[in-house]
């Protein structure tokens, strides 16, 4: 009796499991068939629609500077850092100026001797002069006596003697009356060239801009031309793409452009392009586009990677979808249209597409529904029920 009892309980539980194993194979043959796939609906309008051609790249600046020092000397402080925004002829950089206060101290004083030593030669050429034109005025009353033996020929011979020395003594004072004037002019030049490297130990900013970095700090040793800031003025910002070759032909300067930071994905910024390059690298086979960006992310970086699309054509009122709703069959492209509620694969012929949208030439008419399975993993079908969202 109890085995038999046992025995029925275990067919009972076997015919149970089978129940459950039915019941669940049938509740996954209905969702996979049957259950109604999650869509998303597109209605079909007509718009604006434009070829674009892109470019990889990284923001940079139109005008850019490094500011370092045209003397060697010690930073005693830098004023600005990076991130900063400065305006043209801001002080950034003071170097250590006592030395060149020294030399300019030692200029000047040389300068004041040199005009000093002017003063005395020329009082000594104007004493010359005097003696000078005594000498003379002796000889010419010599020289019209002599013949009437009105005075003597040793004192006629000693005027003439007097005279030449009178003039070579006038013609020394007039070579050190030069010599001295450009002693001057030396000295001057020596305060001008103290003064300005003194003007030099203050450095100041160029042009409106925004520091990007800073390579020295105060205490650091500085030569000509070494760096010390880097500046970038924010005028114009552009994206430098490189683009292939053989997009050249339909790139001009002026074309309208939208721009991609990979930082924002999936928000676009207006630019334009605004200057070609007239050389393709050999290697690559590209060429570079500049495209100035007349707005920007909120942060954004000089360097950061960009993406340029450029519009090299443009058509209007024409019928157009998303990218994402087209679909292939046998090499064929088309979309699933709804009706009411139940999929219908359509074929179509498509134009212009820009990335984003396509142009459809024929298979849609205007206010046509069509859709896309939400989830990526479940593909629909002809005669697929959806849900729309």
């Amino acid at each position: 009796m109890d085995k038999n009892w046992n025995a029925i309980k275990r067919g009972l539980n076997q015919s149970a499991k089978a129940l459950l194993i039915f019941a669940v194979l049938s509740i996954v043959v209905y969702w996979l068939k049957f259950m109604p796939v999650p869509a998303e609906k597109h209605v079909v309008k007509t718009g604006t629609i434009s070829n674009e051609v892109m470019g990889t790249g990284t923001l940079d600046a139109k005008v850019k500077s490094i500011i370092s020092s045209k003397i060697s000397g010690r930073i005693e402080d830098v004023l600005v850092d990076q991130g900063d925004k400065v305006k043209a002829n801001q002080l950034a950089v003071i170097l250590d100026d006592e030395q060149l206060k020294f030399q300019v101290s030692v200029a000047s004083a040389t300068l004041e001797t040199a005009e000093s030593g002017v003063k005395k030669v020329r009082e000594d050429l104007n004493f010359a002069s005097v003696v000078l034109k005594n000498a003379i005025q002796t000889y010419q009353r010599y020289k019209k006596l002599i013949p009437n033996s009105a005075v003597s020929r040793e004192a006629f011979d000693k005027a003439t003697e007097e005279l030449g020395t009178a003039r070579a003594k006038h013609s020394r004072e007039e070579l050190a009356v030069i010599e001295a004037e450009n002693k001057v002019v030396e000295a001057k030049k020596l305060l001008k060239l103290r003064n300005a490297q003194l003007d030099d130990s203050k450095i100041h900013i160029p042009f409106d801009g925004i520091i990007i970095r800073r390579e020295r700090d105060s205490g650091n040793i500085v030569i000509p031309g070494s760096p010390i800031l880097s500046l970038i003025s924010t005028k114009v910002l552009w994206v430098r793409a490189w683009v292939d070759e053989t997009e050249l032909a339909k790139i001009k300067v002026g074309q309208a452009a939208r721009v991609i930071f990979r930082s924002e994905a999936k928000h676009s910024y207006p630019g334009e392009v605004s200057r070609i390059a007239i050389e393709v690298d050999r290697e690559t086979r590209e060429f570079v586009v500049e495209v100035n960006v007349s707005e920007l992310p909120e942060n954004w970086a000089i360097g950061q990677r960009a993406e340029v699309y450029i519009q090299t054509d443009t058509k209007d009122n024409v019928l157009i979808a998303p990218q994402k709703f087209i679909t292939w069959k046998n090499n064929t492209s088309g979309v699933f249209v709804d009706k009411e509620g139940v999929t219908s694969w359509r074929a179509i012929e498509t134009g212009m597409n820009d990335g984003r949208f396509i142009e459809i030439t024929q298979g849609l008419q205007n206010g046509d529904a069509i859709l896309t399975p939400i989830n990526p993993l479940k593909e629909l079908s002809d005669n697929s029920r959806v849900s729309v969202k």
